[in-house]
């Protein structure tokens, strides 16, 4: 009786983390290394798992944005026109419910006009962008 129950208690601890291991929701993916061979003239293969980072709030998705751009600016489309454009100042979180928020963020353009664009989030995650307004006016006044 008490084999069973050790027999059982190893294969339960074995398992366990491979199946939880799974079902956790991360963003990973197996990544393949060359494979490498060893003293007794047997290659082996090896594989990796590399965890996906995703940029949690505003000021990490605006900065990998602006890191992952050519110029290092952020892009917005206003009126089919593509603005490039340096952030100022980022506006304090405002709770819309649900989990939700939205943060205004200044942003300049080489023109000189600052815009602000409004994010809304979802968990920590960037899930939307408008611009909100114009050198402190409406855009759709512009």
């Amino acid at each position: 009786m008490k084999t069973k129950i050790v027999i059982a208690a190893a294969i339960a601890s074995f398992v366990s983390p491979i199946a939880f291991g799974q079902m956790s929701g991360s963003y990973s993916q197996p990544q393949s290394q060359p494979p490498q061979s060893s003293s007794g003239g047997q290659q082996k293969t090896t594989t990796a798992t590399t965890k996906t980072t995703y940029p949690v709030g505003v000021k990490g998705y605006v900065d990998s944005q602006i890191s992952s751009s050519k110029d290092k600016k952020f892009h917005v489309a206003l009126n089919g026109k593509d603005l490039a454009l340096t952030p100022v100042k980022f506006h304090e979180d405002q709770k819309l419910g649900g989990n939700k928020s939205s943060t205004a963020v200044d942003m300049k353009s080489a023109d000189g006009k600052i815009y602000e664009i409004d994010f809304v989030s979802s968990g920590g995650q960037v899930t939307g962008a408008s611009v909100g307004k114009v050198n402190g006016k409406s855009p759709s006044s512009q």
